[in-house]
């Protein structure tokens, strides 16, 4: 049940995240997104877990080791480095040179809030907003 609450607060704060990416780092993202495989997907979602797992109000209800985070943060690093070198080469050199340091970034944050979005629609998470939305009136 924690992690279902952790994921639940990961996809919720992840619609905020695309409204900042410029046009070079949301073609960045997409392709990314378009041409991660399920397996890349994945990593990319068990990173987003850890990473908002880091913040004081996750820490507070869960603590995810050190170790699994570091893990988890570097099979994501071989993820993007391998798709950003090979796929989507082109939008990042797009996105870094008109949109500077932050492209690769933002672009990075788009395609995976696109990632969380789609788990967003899981039935798992339909059912947990459904519990969400039975509030108890004193």
């Amino acid at each position: 049940m924690l992690i279902k609450k952790i994921f639940l607060c990961v996809a919720m704060s992840s619609v905020t995240l695309c409204a900042s990416a410029g046009q070079y780092a949301t073609e960045l993202g997409q392709c990314l997104y378009n041409n991660a495989t399920q397996a890349d997907s994945d990593t990319l979602t068990q990173w987003a877990f850890v990473t908002l797992g880091q913040t004081r109000a996750a820490k507070s209800i869960a603590t995810i080791p050190a170790k699994v985070n570091q893990e988890v943060t570097s099979k994501a690093q071989t993820v993007v480095l391998r798709l950003l070198a090979k796929d989507c080469a082109s939008q990042a050199l797009k996105a870094t040179l008109y949109e500077g340091k932050n492209g690769v970034s933002e672009g990075i944050k788009h395609a995976v809030t696109m990632r969380l979005e789609k788990e967003f629609q899981s039935q798992t998470v339909d059912a947990l907003i459904a519990k969400l939305t039975q509030l108890k009136t004193p």
